[in-house]
């Protein structure tokens, strides 16, 4: 029994040194390894992490600024459209000014050519009349 209980021993002081140089040569270069594989990974979410926060505020600034630049294009189109009415509005009146000028000018003219007439249709008239008679008599009058 003393043999059992010295190679017990022996070998239980065996596994102990075996345990404290695995943890010496294996356990700790392999938990650094470890350790520095999972800082990185850490690192490379954190860093996914702030490269997503900041796409999304760009894009928020980038949304924003469309809105604005709609917004802006959408009241010049609405100055654009309300000066061309205005300007429609003037050319229309301009036209409606310039027909009825135009219009007063012909029916005065009509007026002075329809007062002339009326002054020589008695002429005419008398002159077509005696026309007649002296056509009808064979005769001048």
């Amino acid at each position: 029994m003393d043999n059992i209980d010295w190679t017990l021993w022996l070998q239980a002081g065996n596994f102990v040194v075996l345990i404290v140089l695995l943890e010496r040569l294996l356990y700790r270069p392999l938990q650094a390894v470890v350790d520095q594989r999972q800082a990185r990974q850490e690192q490379a979410l954190e860093r996914s992490r702030q490269l997503e926060e900041h796409t999304e505020r760009q894009q928020q600034a980038y949304d924003a600024r469309l809105a604005q630049v709609r917004n802006e294009a959408q009241q010049a189109r609405t100055a654009v459209l309300a000066e061309a009415q205005r300007q429609q509005s003037q050319l229309l009146q301009q036209s409606h000014a310039q027909a009825a000028q135009v219009l007063e000018q012909v029916r005065h003219e009509v007026a002075g050519q329809l007062q002339q007439q009326s002054e020589q249709l008695p002429r005419l008239a008398a002159r077509l009349g005696e026309a007649a008679a002296a056509r009808l008599l064979g005769r001048p009058l």
